[in-house]
């Protein structure tokens, strides 16, 4: 007897798939985007009231991108909602009616299923490439602004997101229409190349943050030298780190492709996608609230610039100076002598050759 449209598609009307699952993503990922909510309104406000100085002429283009950052995520959970509604109540009306033609149906061509796919994927990509122009921005500073650290940086993001826009471009393409063989294949296409693009993601966020975590070790280690902050223990120490790296965006791609590989629909307790969409917008806004509250490694880093500029005084500078001062008191002296004892010109000149022997 051949399968009928109940039982193969009955694993979409379970009770973790119409309730447990929709309910769980969407509590954690509202939870987070509030948090979220929350951190961007400090950071506006902040970077708003005191604006960009002379000491940190970046203020402005950092603001701006902090902003798009928020309105992306925003336009993603909108559609992420919309998306995730509108499946439930597919499979909703097929498990309460018995009718899965129109559950064969979404699944198989479905235009809102198809234009919600293709905003969620285009955002995202649009949020990693805002994310990367931030962190890779911020490395570029701390390593003294060493153009042979962002090149190389700045070549692979523009390889990956290249990569990320032509998966969501042959995902959209392919999933107009399941049911046609061609746009099926295209669509494998398209499932494949996001998986390439989320390694390539995770593979460059991962060598950023290696570098700006180093960096940020590396001045911490100088300036515990000179007894800063020295009193600082172990756990403070990695959790400055784990802040100021933004290494939270490539845990969250990595624990994503993780679990998303690994895990069965009826095991995974949520969807780990919007997590890591949103750890796009709070990594960088975290790092900038750091800043403004003066706790970021960019102070640090000015303070030991100091320490040492005033600490390391050359030789020939404390020779040059012991000369000059010992020359303008033996012109003084000199000066001073003819008044006070009448002397001659011979006793002036004599007198100048005994201190220059006596020097």
């Amino acid at each position: 007897m051949p399968p009928t449209l109940s039982d193969e598609l009955g694993a979409y009307t379970t009770v973790n798939e119409v309730i447990v699952f929709p309910i769980s993503t969407l509590s954690v990922m509202y939870f987070i985007y509030g948090f979220y909510v929350l951190l961007f309104g400090v950071c506006f406000y902040m970077m708003r009231r005191q604006g960009p100085d002379g000491e940190h002429l970046n203020a402005s283009l950092y603001l701006w991108l902090a902003t798009i950052l928020f309105m992306l995520t925003t336009i993603f959970i909108v559609a992420y909602t919309m998306s995730q509604i509108y499946q439930t109540l597919v499979f909703f009306t097929a498990a309460k009616t018995g009718n899965y033609e129109r559950l064969a149906q979404y699944l198989a061509r479905d235009v809102e299923k198809t234009a919600l796919l293709s905003l969620k994927q285009i955002v995202s990509v649009l949020l990693n490439i805002t994310a990367e122009c931030m962190l890779i921005h911020r490395c570029y500073l701390i390593w003294d602004s060493k153009k042979r650290v962002a090149i190389p940086l700045i070549i692979a993001s523009i390889l990956s997101n290249g990569l990320g826009i032509v998966c969501a471009i042959t995902v959209t393409i392919g999933s107009r229409n399941l049911a046609n063989q061609s746009n099926y294949k295209i669509f494998l296409v398209g499932d494949i190349t996001s998986g390439a693009y989320n390694i390539s993601s995770a593979v460059v966020n991962g060598v950023l943050t290696l570098l700006t975590a180093g960096r940020i070790w590396w001045i911490h280690r100088g300036v515990r030298a000179h007894g800063i902050h020295a009193s600082d223990t172990f756990i403070q120490s990695v959790s400055r780190i784990i802040l100021e790296s933004g290494i939270i965006y490539p845990i969250c791609i990595v624990a994503t492709q993780i679990v998303t590989n690994t895990a069965t629909p009826d095991v995974m307790p949520f969807d780990f996608f919007p997590l890591t969409v949103l750890s796009a917008g709070i990594a960088p806004t975290l790092i900038m609230v750091r800043a403004r509250l003066g706790k970021n490694v960019e102070n640090l880093q000015d303070m030991l610039s100091d320490i040492r500029f005033t600490s390391q005084a050359s030789p020939r500078e404390v020779t040059v100076r012991s000369q000059a001062q010992v020359y303008s008191i033996g012109i003084r002296s000199l000066s001073r002598e003819p008044a006070e004892n009448g002397g001659s010109e011979e006793q002036i000149v004599n007198g100048k050759a005994d201190r220059e022997i006596t020097v």
